[in-house]
């Protein structure tokens, strides 16, 4: 069943709302049937709000505990957690393609390309990480084309987020088309005129040197298309060793 089906929260509330519309209508002995149809919308969208909130306050606390697995580094069990809980996407606007993306980033993350490209796929439009991610992907295995395509996209829908611009004017440039990744940041720049990013990479194209991505962190250096810097790597070296600890100095 797709993201945009007929999932069970709508039909049940359109199912409470025809109910209540149809036993207001029959008792008023059909004189006020226009009631009857307003009684049905508004019943079947307060229904569809309460049905909703239930799910959201189920669902929050086992997201929790898989945001402690993958900060514990559990990937593997936190993939796993985010698998069994697609049965529940039938029941919560937008849930399936919020899962999609998340399996699909720790996929990516731990190398599993394969899962990775199946589960991207199909994540949500507006979950901008996810689609930065599956661009990424698409473009470190050649499909230069699709992965420029997925951006393009993801800024159409997510207008005023500022990384997917700067990732598209790096493959453009990357790839020989500077004048092309020059007007992909000042569409950027009408968006925020004041960010610093924007305005340093657009003088470094404007000047033919390369982009510089680093102000953008693990955001960027997490697409793989970059090796982070060495102390960046340490770092993270040093933050996955599970239990590390420094040795004690000795006392004199």
């Amino acid at each position: 069943m797709g993201q945009t089906g007929w999932m069970y929260t709508i039909l049940i509330a359109i199912l409470i709302g025809a109910t209540s519309g149809g036993i207001w209508t029959a008792l008023a002995l059909w004189k006020t049937w226009q009631m009857g149809i307003v009684l049905t919308v508004l019943v079947g969208f307060l229904s569809f709000i309460l049905i909703s909130r239930f799910m959201a306050r189920r669902i929050e606390p086992q997201f929790l505990a898989i945001q402690r697995q993958i900060e514990s580094g559990q990937t593997r069990l936190a993939i796993g957690q985010l698998e069994a809980m697609l049965s529940l996407s039938r029941w919560q606007v937008l849930l399936k393609g919020q899962i999609h993306a998340q399996i699909g980033m720790l996929a990516y993350a731990t190398g599993d390309e394969n899962a990775a490209a199946s589960h991207l796929a199909k994540a949500g439009i507006r979950a901008t990480e996810a689609q930065l991610t599956y661009a990424a992907l698409e473009y470190r295995r050649g499909r230069k084309n699709e992965a420029r395509e997925i951006l393009t996209s993801s800024i159409r829908t997510n207008k005023k987020q500022i990384l997917p611009y700067h990732v598209l004017a790096w493959m453009m440039a990357k790839d020989g088309d500077r004048e092309g990744a020059i007007n992909k940041l000042l569409e950027c720049q009408k968006i925020e005129k004041s960010n610093e990013s924007t305005t340093e990479n657009l003088s470094r194209l404007q000047n033919g040197k390369k982009l510089s991505m680093k102000r953008f962190g693990i955001g960027w250096f997490g697409l793989q298309l970059e090796k982070p810097p060495a102390q960046m790597r340490a770092a993270q070296g040093m933050a996955g060793r599970k239990g590390f600890r420094q040795k004690p100095r000795r006392r004199h």
